[in-house]
Formats: structure tokens, sequence, C-alpha cells
């Protein structure tokens, strides 16, 4: 997700001062070379715009200008080009946006965490069946008809579903471990 800082946040995650960085974005616009993007005629920096930042204060360490430093970043970076129509950012559409992508982020958490829940429960059935078929068959017979013995499944469904229920946690956090 992208994430939008003010000036005074933005410049925190720098560890400078924020007239310091909003004077390096400051010159960039007035030289023509990176367009912050604004809401309500404020800048909202984002993450493209913290990359440029980081690259300006690295460079500022190493003793470079600002000139300098700007000619570097048109030379070797795509800087954000001034828009045509006066430069105000839609906040609507942005809104609409960002909460389109998180609804989507949300859907597919959903789908993934079904997903593991399937998972988990077939490999619990497996282990469950696999520990049905080792009780003595007393445990797992019942009287048919006549002389007949037949497995009680009423009481092996009972089984799986205890075994699924006690071990269920233990087995999720095994499976994401596997998984990481």
């Amino acid at each position: 997700m992208v994430e939008f800082w003010k000036i005074g946040e933005f410049a925190k995650e720098l560890d400078k001062h924020a007239s310091t960085v909003d004077n390096w974005f400051r010159k960039l616009e007035e030289k023509q070379l990176h367009y912050v993007n604004r809401a309500d005629e404020e800048r909202i920096y984002d993450e493209f715009d913290m990359e440029i930042a980081r690259v300006i204060k690295e460079k500022r360490e190493e003793n470079k200008s600002l000139e300098e430093i700007f000619q570097e970043l048109n030379e070797n970076y795509e800087l954000r080009p001034f828009p045509s129509g006066g430069g105000a950012v839609d906040m609507e559409a942005l809104r609409a946006e960002l909460m389109e992508e998180l609804a989507s982020t949300a859907e597919q958490d959903r789908v993934k965490d079904a997903v593991l829940r399937r998972e988990v429960e077939r490999a619990l059935r497996e282990e469950s069946l696999r520990e049905w078929e080792g009780l003595p068959k007393e445990t797992r017979m019942k009287r048919g008809r006549l002389f007949l013995k037949v497995e009680d499944n009423e009481k092996r469904d009972k089984f799986v579903e205890l075994y699924t229920d006690r071990r269920f946690e233990e087995k999720l956090k095994e499976v994401l471990a596997e998984k990481e």
C-alpha cells in the first residue's frame, strides 16, 4: 500500500528538520525538475519522494552541493513531471483508488485464509483417520446384521471431528511455520 506524508512526518522519517527537507523539494520545483503532489495546496509526499529525499540526504552527507545532487537526480532518475492542469490532486479519486486497493487486498487475504483452513483441515482429517485405524477393532466396530461386524461410521466421524478440533491451532502453527 502506498504511504503518504505531510512535511513534518516526512522529515521525521528522514531524521532531518522539516524546513531543510521542504527547502530541497521547493528548489527541485523551482528548477522544474520534480513535482510534489498536493492536496488542498499542501504538499503530500509519497514513497517516490522518500526515495529522492534519501538520495539527497546521502549525497549531502558526502558534502555534495544541491546543484550537483539535482543534476545527478535529473540524469539518473525519471523524476515526476509537472502536471498540465495545475497540479491539484483529486482526493476523492485517490481515496476511491486506495479503498479499491484495500478491498482487493482484504479479499485476497480472505481467500488465502480459506485455502489455508481447508489445507489444515484436510491434513488433520488424514491424521485422524490414521489414528482411527490404529485403534483396537472393538473400539472401531459395531455389530451389524446377524453376526456381521461393521465399522461404526458415526463413532469414526465424531472421532475425526474431535481430533480436528483439539489439534487445529497446533497444526495451523505448524503449516504456517513450513510456509515461512
